[in-house]
């Protein structure tokens, strides 16, 4: 009977054990799980291109950040299948996010492998609107210098509205903020919202913008929407308890980010500002179970420094 049971059980490990498996894994948020496919994937055979880039964005994410991993494992990526627009658009991705903390020398030495990897993915996928994007960031960003070119960073923005008027608004409108042109950035929002008046998406990116910029009103408006449009999605609720909690409206902020939390337990962020309106209202106890709750979902290391100090603070 054991021998049975082991036989049964072996090949269903085998084929949890596949890139197809990691990427339903990672799909449905169970990053970690994700992760230790694709890792079980490579020791079989450190030759599967797409087992490296899976795990490359993994290493890029906040909470599994490792620089010099998604490095390594987008340029293995690459040299297995330099033909792919994707993975050499993850390569450029994981050297620009490298170079984003390195010294003036090393980011010198970075900045044209970045360049080329988003050059080579657009001329492999024109399409490929992350690369087109990556592109624009790095001509708008870089100096001169390195290769800057802020007319070729519009031009690239332009066609990725042309392809994709969502993504590309919202990446158009997140820049003119970045440089504190802001009211040019509410522009673009205000066009997508008048033409894509039902796209639950828009108001999702309305009401994040709003959020980040404190304006609270605007912020609390497009959260509604975001919960009239798609009343069935955690992070409707979650943006509208964000906007209730900058409000100071405590009672419907903890029952919005409840809301979340009853459709994805695992929900980090509504996790978070559900402590922070704990914290609000003076309920110390509930707030120290959510903080710690929040370690528990393994947050980016900026966070859990943060968490960790909020803790210390509740507990004199």
């Amino acid at each position: 009977m054991k021998i049975f049971l082991i036989l049964c059980v072996v090949p269903w490990l085998l084929a949890a054990q596949t890139v197809e498996e990691g990427n339903a894994e990672f799909q449905g948020g169970h990053i970690s799980r994700a992760k230790e496919i694709f890792e079980a994937v490579l020791k079989k055979d450190d030759k599967n291109a797409e087992a490296h880039y899976r795990l490359g964005l993994i290493e890029l994410r906040r909470s599994f950040r490792d620089e010099d991993e998604a490095v390594d494992h987008m340029e293995r990526a690459v040299e297995l299948k330099p033909d792919n627009a994707n993975y050499q658009y993850g390569y450029g991705a994981a050297l620009g996010t490298k170079a984003q903390h390195a010294g003036v020398i090393k980011q010198a030495f970075l900045a044209p492998k970045v360049k080329k990897a988003f050059l080579r993915a657009v001329e492999l996928d024109p399409k490929l609107v992350e690369a087109r994007i990556g592109l624009a960031q790095y001509y708008l960003q870089a100096p001169s210098i390195m290769g800057g070119d802020e007319e070729m960073g519009w031009k690239e923005i332009d066609t990725v509205i042309a392809q994709d008027e969502y993504r590309g608004r919202v990446t158009k409108a997140g820049i003119l903020a970045r440089d504190k042109k802001v009211e040019q950035a509410e522009q673009q929002l205000d066009i997508l919202s008048s033409k894509y008046p039902g796209d639950w998406r828009v108001w999702n990116s309305i009401c994040g913008f709003y959020l980040r910029q404190k304006k609270v009103t605007e912020a609390l408006s497009a959260s509604q929407k975001c919960v009239t449009l798609r009343p069935d999605t955690a992070l409707s609720y979650r943006n509208l308890g964000q906007a209730q909690l900058q409000k100071g409206e405590y009672d419907a902020a903890l029952g919005s980010l409840q809301k979340a939390l009853n459709m994805d337990k695992d929900d980090l962020v509504a996790t978070y500002y559900l402590a922070k309106t704990y914290e609000a209202k003076g309920m110390k106890k509930e707030a120290r179970e959510s903080y710690q709750r929040v370690l528990e979902l393994d947050p980016w290391e900026g966070l859990r420094k943060e968490v960790e100090k909020n803790l210390k603070d509740l507990s004199t």
